[in-house]
C-alpha cells in the first residue's frame, strides 16, 4: 500500500540536505535558490512554517488529487512489480510526503519518499511509483544478493546508479506506461551512457531477475572503479 501525506519537519530536513547538494549531474542547491531566492539556512524553519501556513489549500488539493491517483493505479502497478520480481509486495506500506521543493528524494532510513507538489498530477504519479520503486528495489537485493551488494552504498556508486537505471528500464515497460501514460526519463546526466550498457542486459536475461541484477552489478562496478 502505498500511503501520501504532509510533513512539515521532513521539509525542513531536506531544505538542509539539498540547499548545497550536486550528484549524478544535478544541481539540488541551485534548484531551491531558484524557486525560494529569500529562504536561508539562518531563516528556513520560519520561512517553511509561513510557507505551509500561506498555501494550504494548495498543498491540501495537491494531496487529494495524488491519493485518489494512487487508488486508481495502486493494483496493477503491484501486479506488475510481481511480474518482475516474483513476489507480492503489496502486503507492505510505502509512505511518502508532498515537499515544496522540488528533489523528490527518498530516506531508505527513514521509509519514507517526497514528491514535489506543484508537479502535474501524472507528474506526481511518477514519482511516487520511482520511488516505491526504489524501496522495493533494494528489499529485494538485500534479502537477495545479500553478498552482491554488501560493501555498497545505496546513495551513491554502482548499487544507487542500478537503482536509477532499473527503475527507468522497468517503468517503460508496457504495463507500467499503461499507468504513467508518459515515457520514463534518466533524471542523471551522468547515468546516461551506463543506462544503455544495463539496457542491454535486461533485454538478454530480464526474466532471470537475479542473474540481471547480478551482471548489472558487476558491469558497473568496473565502470566505477575504473
Amino acid at each position: 500500500m502505498m500511503q501520501i501525506d504532509l510533513n512539515q519537519k521532513l521539509d525542513q530536513e531536506t531544505f538542509l540536505n539539498f540547499f548545497d547538494l550536486k550528484i549524478g549531474g544535478v544541481d539540488f542547491g541551485a534548484g531551491i535558490k531558484k524557486e525560494y531566492p529569500l529562504i536561508s539556512k539562518e531563516n528556513y524553519k520560519e520561512y517553511i512554517d509561513d510557507y505551509y501556513k500561506e498555501h494550504q489549500q494548495e498543498l491540501n488539493k495537491s494531496l487529494r488529487d495524488i491519493r485518489n491517483k494512487i487508488s486508481e493505479v495502486e493494483k496493477d502497478f503491484f501486479e506488475g512489480v510481481k511480474n518482475i520480481f516474483g513476489e507480492d509486495f503489496r502486503r507492505n506500506n510505502y509512505y511518502g510526503a508532498l515537499s515544496i521543493f522540488n528533489c523528490n528524494p527518498r530516506y531508505l532510513d527513514k521509509g519514507i519518499f517526497q514528491v514535489y507538489y506543484k508537479k502535474d498530477l501524472l507528474d506526481k504519479l511518477e514519482v511516487v511509483l520511482h520511488e516505491t520503486l526504489h524501496f522495493i528495489f533494494f528489499e529485494y537485493c538485500d534479502n537477495n544478493l545479500k553478498n552482491a551488494v554488501a560493501d555498497l552504498n545505496k546513495d551513491s556508486g554502482p548499487y544507487w546508479a542500478l537503482s536509477e537505471i532499473f527503475n527507468v528500464v522497468v517503468l517503460n515497460l508496457s504495463e507500467f506506461q499503461k499507468i504513467l501514460q508518459r515515457p520514463e526519463h534518466m533524471f542523471y546526466p551522468d547515468l546516461k551512457n551506463h543506462y544503455y550498457q544495463i539496457k542491454d542486459i535486461w533485454e538478454e536475461k530480464g526474466e532471470d531477475i537475479i542473474k540481471f541484477l547480478e551482471d548489472s552489478l558487476y558491469i558497473l562496478r568496473k565502470e566505477y572503479e575504473s
